[in-house]
């Protein structure tokens, strides 16, 4: 679609020639192939039908591919020649109006204020002329109350009106960007190069800018960023190299946890069974990759698997056994939150109990052995070179986990089920989508990260016993608040749990150094931490509603 702005007709001209040159080339490729597509999908086509028509089709793709790259360079040439035609006419009209409105907004504001000291001052003498002039009690408590919803409400008016002042000025020189990245996508054919994205998402940024609301959702991270910075200047050993690495070792096994009950709380649940599933998972690590270990698990021992296959079968049945004890704890407690609309709360609690005795009295609360050097390898630092500690296998792994639950939670269809669910379950169920199922899956997927995290830790401590894991739990429901995951429900991404998960990690190593090691210290601020998070999203929760 053409602009008819008089000032862009040198643009217009060449953006002609780009789509009659991208008619034949670019633009064509994507209807053929598409075209291709819906012949693949046709069941009712006889198969010698459909053979000959993609053939045909996709001889024609190749002579628009043909033609694409013969008139490569002429698009590139005419594409730029259409930027710098666009940026000549907007630039200086948009630099004009920002600056044009912002002396306005100034001017609105200096405004504002005057109008508000004006109207406080005459509500100010409307209420004591109304105690001077009413002697009986009840009704002046009335007038009174009257006053107040009157003066709130002119309080209101005149705030609402200074805003939508203000972002008439804003829309004025915003809509001069969106005509100059209208014309932009228009001339790449919606191709827009980083720097021109990045540009975009900064000016989108800085026109929906609202202080208060930076600071709702973001003043629990300012919080921490700036305790840090206290304590690196109280010590600046805290920022080395070994300091990060150890950092990023202990986090690489605790996002796993993270993750896990992020699904859970995405649907308004938690899950108090973390420490237990680390316990059992852990336990069940270490007693079968120690070949001397006199450990047994209600009297089965476990040493004869390492000893007879060998390390690589060993290592992958003690893998398996903790996915698969994790995962059926979960399940169960999925189970029945899922069918009988028991809060989570209650049914981790009961599991997480359970798993406990179990843990305990099978192994007659007897510490395990160390794992095998081979095991410990697995989970060791790479690429050590000279003082560099190297970076922690597990880091890795952990990456390789965060990458598959963000593609499960954004690209899925489980993951959109997901949100809906924990946003009003009622209404997913009206919509089609199964609770109980997507429930289930959620527990489920939770026991799956538990027990390859239990596994690792297994790996990390290289002993485990039926302690190893306890409060864990309150540290992962607490990285998942902090990174933004909603108690409410459906609120929440998977970067925000991995970033409140590095941050609590991060937090706790400080106050360790600070605090001399001293858990207690760190307990009363992990405890504060988790308040303060619960406040925010409840206060950004009421604002929703």
């Amino acid at each position: 679609m053409e602009n008819q702005n008089p000032a862009l007709t040198r643009y217009n001209e060449i953006q002609a020639e780009l789509d009659s040159l991208r008619a034949k080339g670019e633009n064509l490729i994507v209807e053929l192939q598409a075209e291709v597509s819906t012949i693949k999908r046709n069941k009712k086509l006889p198969k010698e039908a459909k053979m000959a028509k993609i053939q045909k089709l996709n001889e024609s793709i190749k002579d628009a591919k043909a033609f694409k790259t013969e008139n490569n360079a002429q698009v590139k040439s005419l594409v730029k020649d259409a930027k710098n035609e666009l940026k000549s006419h907007y630039s200086p009209i948009y630099k004009a109006q920002k600056q044009e409105s912002k002396d306005t907004i100034k001017q609105l504001k200096d405004k504002y204020k005057a109008d508000l000291q004006a109207l406080k001052a005459t509500q100010q003498q409307e209420k004591q002329e109304t105690l001077s002039s009413i002697s009986d009690p009840q009704a002046l408590k009335a007038e009174t109350k009257r006053l107040k919803l009157i003066h709130k409400n002119q309080l209101s008016e005149l705030k609402l009106t200074y805003q939508e002042d203000v972002q008439k000025e804003k829309n004025k020189y915003h809509n001069i960007y969106l005509e100059y990245t209208n014309g932009l996508k228009q001339a790449t054919n919606d191709h827009l190069n980083v720097l021109e994205v990045v540009n975009g998402k900064a000016e989108n940024y800085a026109y929906n800018f609202n202080i208060k609301d930076f600071l709702m959702k973001n003043g629990l991270y300012i919080i921490i960023v700036i305790f840090m910075i206290v304590c690196i200047c109280i010590n600046n050993r805290l920022i080395s190299i070994n300091s990060i690495m150890t950092i990023l070792g202990t986090f690489s096994t605790k996002v796993f946890f993270a993750l896990g009950v992020a699904g859970l709380i995405l649907l308004a649940g938690t899950d108090l069974s973390i420490g237990r599933m680390v316990t059992l998972g852990s336990l069940f690590t270490c007693m079968i990759l120690n070949p001397t270990t006199t450990t047994k698990f209600f009297g089965i021992s476990f040493n004869g698997i390492y000893e007879t296959l060998g390390f690589v079968p060993a290592f992958i049945i003690a893998l398996l056994i903790a996915i698969a004890c994790t995962t059926l704890f979960a399940a169960i407690a999925g189970f029945f939150s899922a069918k009988f609309k028991i809060h989570p709360f209650i049914t981790t609690l009961g599991t997480s109990l359970i798993i406990w005795g179990i843990a305990g009295y099978g192994t007659d609360n007897v510490r395990t052995g160390t794992v095998s050097a081979e095991a410990s390898a697995t989970v060791s630092n790479i690429f050590r070179v000279g003082s560099f500690p190297g970076i922690p296998l597990t880091l890795i792994y952990a990456i390789v986990a965060i990458a598959i639950v963000w593609f499960i939670w954004n690209k899925t269809t489980f993951g959109k089920n997901m949100y809906a669910v924990g946003g009003n379950p009622e209404a997913a169920s009206v919509s089609g989508i199964s609770v109980f199922k997507t429930t289930l899956l959620v527990f489920v997927m939770a026991g799956i990260l538990y027990g390859f995290g239990s596994f690792f830790v297994g790996l990390q401590t290289g002993s485990s016993s039926s302690t190893l894991g306890q409060g864990w739990e309150m540290e992962a429901i607490a990285a998942c608040v902090v990174g933004g995951i909603s108690f409410s429900g459906g609120i929440g991404k998977i970067s925000g749990a991995v970033i409140g998960c590095l941050l609590f990690e991060i937090l706790k190593y400080y106050l360790r150094d600070i605090t001399g090691g001293s858990s207690d210290i760190t307990n009363i601020f992990i405890g504060v931490i988790i308040v303060v998070a619960v406040v925010f999203d409840s206060i950004k929760y009421l604002k929703k509603k």
